[in-house]
């Protein structure tokens, strides 16, 4: 039998760049840094979903046309703002395609390291399950899996995750040139590592994150073949490679400092669509997402 490479499509649904803040527990958005202080100072004002509803038709669209399984990381807050001010999206992320797993409340920096708030056990549970009630609430759906704000977890996070029943975790880095297989982390925990290539490596040190590629940093050929490398040099039963985006990041460039025009969003899903089409092209990969891979095994 064939085997063939899982390709799971992530995206972190949260406010637009967030940042860490000294003495504040939540994120704010980049775009909004220099508000005023009683802005900055509200975890609800402070949070931009601008560059979000700027790309998300196209790209949802995209998905949607296309059936590309996907899975959503999302932060409560921008889950919940978007309920409020944009209802009719919530029905086209409750397709059957799409995985909706949790991305902190308010973009938290868990570990206290960036904002000096350092978080004890009980706090850190109540954000996360008031994370998952938001999620599960809104989108009338089950959690399975966390992905922590800034790829940071404390020595708590995992414990937490398996008392409140989630099953995985995808918050951790893995130096790669092939597919990867997920691990268990915590008692029940599996980990779903996010890949980046080494350096010394023909592929050159990429991470698996497009934000680079979408800020000109990475030529997008040289992207779709290094994934389509990933691909060829896989042969284990069960192994996936992630391509983890932003939900802003197809109209937002951080280092340029703005909001992209229309056709430079539209530029952007094109690229993203031949990075997909390549790959399904290669006839070696089919398209999931960590819950499929989990009903699969029957680990869920």
């Amino acid at each position: 039998m064939k085997q063939l490479v899982n390709i799971f499509v992530c995206i972190d649904f949260d406010r637009d760049y967030a940042i860490p803040i000294k003495n504040l527990q939540h994120a704010i958005s980049y775009p909004l840094r220099n508000q005023s202080k009683d802005i900055l100072d509200s975890p609800k004002l402070s949070a931009s979903l601008k560059g979000s509803l700027n790309c998300f038709e196209p790209l949802i669209k995209y998905l949607i046309d296309f059936n590309v399984p996907s899975v959503f990381y999302f932060e409560a807050r921008s889950l919940q703002i978007l309920n409020s001010n944009n209802p009719n999206y919530i029905s086209l992320l409750k397709k059957d395609i799409f995985e909706h797993g949790i991305h902190g409340f308010d973009h938290e920096d868990l570990t206290g390291e960036e904002t000096g708030i350092l978080l004890d056990r009980d706090k850190e549970l109540q954000i996360i399950k008031d994370t998952q009630t938001v999620v599960e609430s809104i989108l009338d759906t089950k959690v399975y899996g966390f992905r922590a704000p800034y790829m940071k977890h404390t020595m708590n996070t995992f414990d937490i995750l398996s008392e409140l029943k989630i099953c995985y975790d995808s918050s951790l880095y893995e130096e790669s040139v092939k597919a990867i297989t997920p691990h268990e982390i915590f008692d029940s925990i599996l980990e779903f590592p996010v890949i980046k290539t080494p350096k010394d490596s023909v592929m050159g040190g990429m991470y698996t994150y497009l934000w680079p590629l979408f800020e000109g940093k990475r030529n997008a050929e040289d992207v779709i073949n290094n994934y389509l490398q990933l691909v060829n040099n896989s042969q284990e039963d069960d192994s996936y490679i992630s391509i983890n985006l932003h939900s802003w990041h197809f109209s937002y460039n951080i280092s340029q400092e703005r909001y992209l025009t229309k056709l430079e969003i539209e530029e952007n899903v094109q690229i993203f669509d031949n990075l997909i089409n390549r790959l399904q092209e290669s006839d070696k990969v089919i398209f999931s997402t960590p819950k499929i891979w989990l009903e699969e095994r029957n680990l869920i």
